[in-house]
């Protein structure tokens, strides 16, 4: 009797382990972590398209264009990588390297914004006044007529 409980515990124990594998295999499958690769940087291209209606502070967009240019970094490498086994378009690689230089160069743009406002904020948030401003070498503000002209 010791026998049978003992092949059926083996049987069973082969049977969960045989099932996990297929389960363990379905979490690693390469065309759901490319979708969500894919997923993932449609919706930070959609929140992007968002700035649009709603403008951003230059933090903000920096940040944003920061992420978006890692996931799109991340979605060539997948798409190089399990494109052909996930039958993804051929052009896909292609037209994802080709936005990667307008992300790029977005990111720089709004990433500059955001320094130049906390280097400006940094130093009392001033910004300087035409013809010299306040301090007398050429008369200090510009004052513009009063009266009839």
């Amino acid at each position: 009797m010791q026998k049978a409980s003992g092949r059926i515990s083996i049987v069973s124990s082969l049977f969960l382990g045989v099932l996990f594998s297929f389960a363990a295999n379905a979490a690693e499958d390469p065309c759901q972590a490319l979708g969500k690769v894919l997923n993932d940087r449609m919706q930070l291209i959609q929140a992007v398209q968002a700035y649009k209606d709603k403008k951003p502070t230059a933090d903000e967009a920096c940040t944003a264009f920061t992420r978006l240019a890692k996931f799109n970094e991340s979605a060539v490498s997948a798409v190089e990588r399990d494109g052909a086994w996930c039958r993804a378009p051929d052009d896909l690689s292609g037209t994802l390297k080709s936005q990667q230089a307008e992300i790029n160069k977005a990111r720089q743009l709004s990433c500059k914004a955001a320094a130049d406002m906390k280097k400006a904020q940094k130093n009392g948030g001033s910004t300087p006044k035409p013809f010299g401003g306040a301090d007398g070498v050429l008369g200090g503000e510009m004052k513009l007529p009063q009266g009839a002209l």
